[in-house]
């Protein structure tokens, strides 16, 4: 049976000028059964402390860690209430107030059962289990396939796996026709250090390396259509330079992912041997 349950976003907030936030957290209670509970963030956060690369990240620690005390005492009070006593003890608790740690608005939503549906709903607005490092890669390789077989005839590029000698490799976007395999695989530098971004960028280098090794693909034959870093940070760009020549030493095509021209041709010329050439956006 679904019962009505309300909740609100924790967020850690330091900055009261900017109002810039991150969501650290859940709290969920449903009037009609007096059910009462949270889920926060570890105090130990890399997505937090990483966005907020100039805040100690001590003041987050403690924050959680505070506000974690005073949840348990919201929660061992609301055990005790039902209906509207309820819903307007948490409308007191979840109202603005300037902090480090605020509420967002209160949502509501049916649910089977609470505790589940808390768990799930951490999953998707601090977990982020939509927005896995992979999600955005996702996204370009959904809307390329589709822009694909809108602008190129005869050809489907589609998700396989390749074998380098003994190494399965699995690619997101393959054209077979005869003998020969095309590829493309967008990638995304949205990385927020220059380590995480030259560590995703070589797992990739790796996997096409070992494909052109065991002469599963020709180098000219495999394409890499990227997305550059929007930080401007100096090392973020001179990680991002770096895996860019790495890529090209391979001798593979590499080019924006904005550039959907580059993109067709190469797809569309599957009896030919492109030249490559890193150009930027």
């Amino acid at each position: 049976m679904s019962n009505l349950c309300k909740y609100a976003i924790i967020r850690f907030t330091p900055y009261s000028e900017t109002q810039e936030f991150a969501n650290v957290g859940i709290l969920m209670f449903a009037p009609k059964l007096g059910f009462v509970d949270f889920k926060l963030a570890p105090t130990r956060f890399a997505r937090v402390t990483d966005f907020f690369d100039d805040v100690d990240g001590g003041l987050y620690s403690c924050a959680v860690k505070n506000f974690e005390n005073e949840l348990d005492r919201v929660r061992d009070l609301g055990k005790g209430m039902y209906g509207k006593k309820l819903v307007d003890f948490i409308q007191e608790v979840t109202r603005y107030r300037e902090g480090v740690m605020t509420f967002g608005e209160t949502s509501s939503m049916l649910c089977d059962n609470p505790a589940v549906e808390l768990e799930l709903l951490f999953n998707r607005y601090i977990g982020r289990s939509f927005a896995t490092k992979e999600y955005r890669e996702n996204q370009m390789v959904k809307a390329l396939r589709n822009e694909l077989k809108a602008h190129v005839d005869n050809v489907r590029f589609k998700q396989r796996t390749l074998i380098a000698d003994y190494v399965p490799v699995n690619m997101p976007l393959v054209a077979m026709v005869g003998g020969l395999i095309k590829i493309i695989k967008p990638i995304a530098f949205d990385q927020s250090k220059p380590l995480g971004l030259i560590e995703h960028g070589e797992q990739w280098i790796s996997r096409v390396k070992r494909l052109i090794q065991a002469e599963e693909v020709k180098p000219q034959h495999m394409m890499f259509a990227f997305e550059s870093p929007t930080a401007k940070d100096n090392n973020i760009i001179r990680a991002f330079k770096e895996v860019s020549n790495e890529m090209c030493a391979l001798g593979v095509n590499v080019t924006p992912f904005e550039n959907r021209e580059r993109i067709f041709k190469f797809a569309s010329d599957l009896h030919q041997d492109e030249p490559f050439e890193l150009i930027h956006s």
